[in-house]
């Protein structure tokens, strides 16, 4: 399988609101595409979220 690393991405969420951030951050550096393209979703679904309280 492929894996995805999400270092950059780590670092672009410095910038990003709780809880998006800290799950980002607790991710390790790399990840297989599948589980990456799953999780996207999720951090997407919980910054609309963040997006809709403000």
């Amino acid at each position: 399988m492929t894996r995805v690393s999400i270092v950059q991405l780590k670092q672009k969420a410095m910038k990003l609101p709780e809880p998006v951030k800290s799950l980002i951050l607790s991710e390790p550096d790399s990840m297989d595409s599948a589980e990456f393209i799953t999780k996207l979703g999720t951090w997407d679904k919980l910054l609309a979220m963040e997006a809709n309280n403000k």
